[in-house]
Protein backbone atom coordinates (compact mmCIF):
# COMPACT_ATOMS: atom_id res chain seq x y z
CA UNK A 1 0.00 0.00 0.00
CA UNK A 2 2.87 2.32 0.87
CA UNK A 3 4.43 1.79 -2.23
CA UNK A 4 1.55 2.55 -4.61
CA UNK A 5 0.41 6.04 -2.47
CA UNK A 6 4.42 6.89 -3.06
CA UNK A 7 3.84 6.31 -6.46
CA UNK A 8 0.56 7.72 -6.72
CA UNK A 9 1.67 11.23 -4.78
CA UNK A 10 5.06 11.16 -7.19
CA UNK A 11 2.69 10.95 -9.93
CA UNK A 12 1.02 13.98 -8.61
CA UNK A 13 3.90 16.07 -7.79
CA UNK A 14 5.14 15.92 -11.23
CA UNK A 15 1.69 16.84 -12.81
CA UNK A 16 1.09 19.66 -10.57
CA UNK A 17 4.89 20.47 -11.19
CA UNK A 18 4.53 20.42 -15.29
CA UNK A 19 1.35 22.31 -15.08
CA UNK A 20 3.03 25.18 -12.98
CA UNK A 21 5.70 25.29 -15.36
CA UNK A 22 3.49 25.54 -18.42
CA UNK A 23 1.45 28.72 -16.61
CA UNK A 24 4.55 30.50 -15.57
CA UNK A 25 7.01 29.68 -18.11
CA UNK A 26 9.56 30.62 -15.29
CA UNK A 27 13.20 29.15 -15.00
CA UNK A 28 12.59 27.67 -11.35
CA UNK A 29 9.07 25.95 -12.49
CA UNK A 30 11.29 24.28 -15.15
CA UNK A 31 13.89 22.93 -12.52
CA UNK A 32 11.59 22.05 -10.27
CA UNK A 33 9.16 19.82 -12.95
CA UNK A 34 12.46 18.35 -13.89
CA UNK A 35 13.17 17.26 -10.52
CA UNK A 36 9.36 15.83 -9.90
CA UNK A 37 9.74 14.44 -13.16
CA UNK A 38 13.26 12.39 -12.74
CA UNK A 39 11.52 11.18 -9.04
CA UNK A 40 8.72 9.71 -10.96
CA UNK A 41 11.00 8.13 -13.52
CA UNK A 42 13.24 6.48 -10.97
CA UNK A 43 9.62 5.19 -9.61
CA UNK A 44 8.80 3.94 -12.50
CA UNK A 45 6.64 6.12 -14.17
CA UNK A 46 6.48 7.00 -17.49
CA UNK A 47 6.68 10.67 -19.07
CA UNK A 48 3.15 9.16 -20.80
CA UNK A 49 2.34 8.67 -17.36
CA UNK A 50 3.12 12.57 -16.72
CA UNK A 51 1.79 13.73 -19.50
CA UNK A 52 -1.62 12.12 -19.31
CA UNK A 53 -3.66 14.20 -17.27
Amino acid sequence: MAATNTREQLLAEARRAWRAYVTSGTDEDYIAARKATTAAQKAGISLTEIRDQ
